[in-house]
């Protein structure tokens, strides 16, 4: 038995798998990803078909800013496993089926979620299909878990396993790539470009240890019209000193919102939730406030002593610091500064904001 090498937080995906046609979300992959980390590793033995994703190992994987939720968050993608498979094509004329899982079992540590954990039996013979292969992609899981389109992580693993191959350049049939990925024939190939090759080329590149370009190579059809005959890859690996990190929270029901960049800056000056930085950041540019004067709102209320301080931020962003409110008069059109304080402490921040988002 092949023993894979890396570590739990290195993946290994067979070619077989790679290649297989299979439509699974960005959170499915995610599951694979972490159960191929952990396939071969360590004390794994042949015969050994039952894996466990414990919820407080791999929970650091995401950047969660609250980790309370992080169970149902992951059960919520492996449930969509139930029923569901892959089918590879062994010759011609035969093709194969198999589950992603034969048993699926939850576990949920009331009270220590930490100690929650999924269990998932393999396929025997899909676990020697892993343990077995000789081609595929190593790679480091924290580059696929941080791309958020579904196309773009089934393209880096593509791209990973033939990233050694011919100096990195080969050439995949259009009709191949789009079976791969589960395409319906019915999608026009303008469209079907779009989604698998130039999302994922803008997401791909910069965010993950390759880089890639590609030139389509057209085919005349009997009707005299071009077509998209295949893609010409090129792919170069990258060092990276570090990964970009997704910040996101679980809500109760296991969603997940995700921040970008700018709004963790907020999260961490004003330790307010996502969606709170994103209702932020959202008003501010409605109100074209620059990044200056929104840190300066924010700062300016941190000193202040308010029960509702996003509702407070909000206000300011919306109105300034000067502008009338309900308790100016009617035909007022300056602020009297000598009120502010008193001013905002009556305000229902609360209804403010409400009524902030709703427009």
């Amino acid at each position: 038995m092949k023993k894979k090498r890396g570590g739990t937080e290195i993946a290994f995906r067979p070619q077989t798998i790679i290649e297989a046609r299979y439509d699974l979300d960005r959170r499915q992959n995610d599951i694979i990803d972490i159960l191929l980390g952990i396939v071969g590793e360590g004390d794994d033995t042949e015969e050994n078909t039952r894996y466990e994703i414990n919820i407080g190992d791999v929970k650091h994987l995401y950047n969660l800013q609250d980790e309370s939720n992080a169970y149902a968050y992951l059960q919520k993608a492996v449930k969509k496993f139930e029923g569901c498979g892959f089918r590879l094509k062994e010759d011609e004329g035969t093709d194969i089926y198999y589950p992603w899982f034969s048993k699926i079992k939850y576990q949920k540590k009331r009270g220590d979620e930490g100690r929650s954990k999924i269990v998932l039996d393999l396929h025997p013979e899909v676990k020697q299909m892993i343990m077995s292969a000789k081609q595929g992609a190593y790679y480091r899981i924290e580059y696929p878990l941080n791309l958020s389109k579904k196309y773009s992580k089934r393209l880096y693993y593509l791209l990973k396993d033939r990233e050694n191959f011919n100096g990195g350049n080969f050439i995949i049939q259009f009709s191949e790539l789009r079976k791969m990925m589960k395409i319906p024939d019915s999608y026009a190939n303008g469209n079907v470009k779009r989604e698998i090759l130039d999302k994922p080329y803008e997401e791909i590149n910069g965010n993950t240890d390759i880089s890639f370009e590609y030139q389509l190579i057209y085919e005349k059809l009997p009707s005299g019209q071009q077509s998209i005959g295949a893609v010409q890859f090129k792919v170069k690996k990258v060092n990276r000193n570090r990964t970009i990190v997704e910040y996101e929270t679980i809500e109760k029901n296991g969603e997940s919102v995700v921040a970008t960049e700018e709004e963790q800056e907020i999260i961490e000056l004003f330790d307010c939730s996502v969606k709170e930085a994103k209702d932020i950041l959202r008003t501010a540019r409605k109100n074209e406030r620059t990044k200056e004067q929104l840190f300066e709102i924010l700062n300016y209320t941190l000193r202040k002593n308010v029960d509702n301080k996003v509702g407070y931020v909000l206000s300011i962003l919306k109105n300034g610091y000067n502008e009338p409110t309900k308790l100016t008069a009617k035909n007022s059109n300056k602020w009297n500064n000598e009120d502010l304080n008193t001013a905002y402490s009556q305000m229902d921040f609360a209804q403010f904001e409400q009524q902030i988002l709703s427009n």
